[in-house]
Parts: structure tokens; C-alpha cells; sequence
């Protein structure tokens, strides 16, 4: 009996293999086949400008500084 199961389990672990398919993607020529991206500052909310984009993201980064966050202690 316990060359039959580990007989079995050693067929399921070859036929395992089997059902394998390729992962990747085909590329088509003729270029990219996705939706175009826009850049974050493309929007109404930092009126198309980088500048203003820049400078929410500073801000942002300042709030989980710690050094700003925490009082000095002396």
C-alpha cells in the first residue's frame, strides 16, 4: 500500500509540470499596447505647472520628517 501512495504522489508531482503555459506577455510590434500615462502635475489640482506639483510633495515629505515632527528636546 505505501508503494502505491508514494508511486501516486510521484506521478502527481511529474504531471504538476505539465500544466505549464507561458507567462509572458507577446510583444506586438508597433509599440506600446497600454493606456498613455500622464504626468502627475497634468491635472486641475496643480494647474499643469511642476512647480506647484514639486513643492506639495516637499510639503508632504516635511510632514513625516521626524526631525519637524518631534520637539526639540535640550
Amino acid at each position: 500500500m505505501r508503494a502505491f501512495h508514494v508511486t501516486f504522489l510521484l506521478a502527481a508531482a511529474l504531471l504538476a509540470g505539465c500544466g505549464e503555459y507561458r507567462q509572458s506577455v507577446p510583444y506586438e510590434d508597433g509599440g506600446y499596447q497600454g493606456k498613455e500615462d500622464t504626468r502627475m502635475w497634468d491635472s486641475e489640482r496643480f494647474m499643469h505647472d511642476p512647480s506647484v506639483w514639486k513643492q506639495m510633495v516637499n510639503e508632504r515629505t516635511q510632514h513625516q520628517n521626524e526631525y519637524v515632527r518631534t520637539e526639540p528636546q535640550e
